[in-house]
C-alpha cells in the first residue's frame, strides 16, 4: 500500500472509531450517569463500579460515600451530590478510554440512529434490525463514494493541458477516499479499530 493510501486509511480509520458512542457515554441520560443515580439510588456502588477501570475503584467509591452523605441534607444538595457523581463516574470512565472528559452532555443529545439501534439490540436480544440499519449505512457510504471515484475517472479522462493535473489530483483524492473507506470498513468489522472492547477486557481483569 502506498504512503498515500495508508495516510488516508489512516484519517478514515479516526472518523470511523466509535466516538459517538464515546460520547453517548457523557450524556447525562448515558449509561454511565445513568448507572451512577441508580448505584445512589438503590446505595449499591457495584452498579458503576464496572463502567470504571479497576484503577479508579479507589476514588470512585470514596465519591460514592460522600454523594450519600449529602444527599441527606435535602433536595438541593441531593441535586448537586447526583450530578458530582455522575460527572466523576463519567470522567473516570472516559480516563479509563484513554480520553479527555469535556463534561456532561444534555440529556436527550441525539447521537444519530446506530447507539439506539445497538441499545435496543441488547435489550430485546435481537439483532435484525440493527443489522439491517448498519447494512443499509455501509452500502450507501459504499455506493455513494464510488459514484464520485468513478464521476472523477470520467471527468478526467480528457483533460486540458491547463486542467489537467488539478482533475488528476482530484480523481486521485476521490479513488483514495473510496478505497480508504472500504478499508476502514474492513479494519473495524475485524475489531482493528475497536477500542471499546480494551477497555471492557480492562475493567473485567482489573488492569492497572
Amino acid at each position: 500500500m502506498s504512503k498515500m493510501l495508508r495516510t488516508a486509511v489512516i484519517f478514515l480509520g479516526m472518523a470511523l472509531a466509535p466516538i459517538s458512542a464515546r460520547a453517548h457515554c457523557d450524556a447525562a441520560d448515558g449509561p454511565v450517569a445513568t448507572a451512577a443515580v441508580r448505584a445512589l439510588d438503590t446505595r449499591k456502588v457495584n452498579l458503576i463500579l464496572p463502567f470504571a477501570p479497576a484503577r479508579a475503584e479507589p476514588e470512585l467509591r470514596a465519591v460514592f460515600d460522600q454523594a450519600l452523605n449529602v444527599r441527606k441534607q435535602g433536595p438541593d444538595a441531593k441535586a448537586l451530590a447526583d450530578r458530582y457523581f455522575m460527572e466523576t463516574a463519567v470522567r473516570l470512565h472516559r480516563a479509563g478510554e484513554g480520553a479527555p472528559y469535556t463534561g456532561l452532555k444534555p440529556a436527550g443529545t441525539d447521537f444519530g440512529p446506530a447507539i439506539p439501534a445497538a441499545e435496543e439490540a441488547l435489550e430485546t436480544g435481537k439483532r435484525d434490525a440493527l443489522t439491517a440499519l448498519m447494512t443499509e449505512q455501509v452500502s450507501h457510504g459504499i455506493a455513494e463514494r464510488y459514484r464520485e471515484a468513478m464521476a472523477h475517472q470520467a471527468a478526467s479522462r480528457e483533460p486540458t493541458a491547463h486542467a489537467g493535473v488539478a482533475k488528476a489530483r482530484d480523481r486521485v483524492s476521490a479513488e483514495l477516499a473510496f478505497i480508504g473507506y472500504v478499508e476502514g470498513i474492513h479494519l473495524a468489522a475485524k475489531g482493528e479499530m475497536h477500542v471499546e472492547a480494551a477497555t471492557t477486557q480492562e475493567h473485567h481483569h482489573g488492569a492497572e
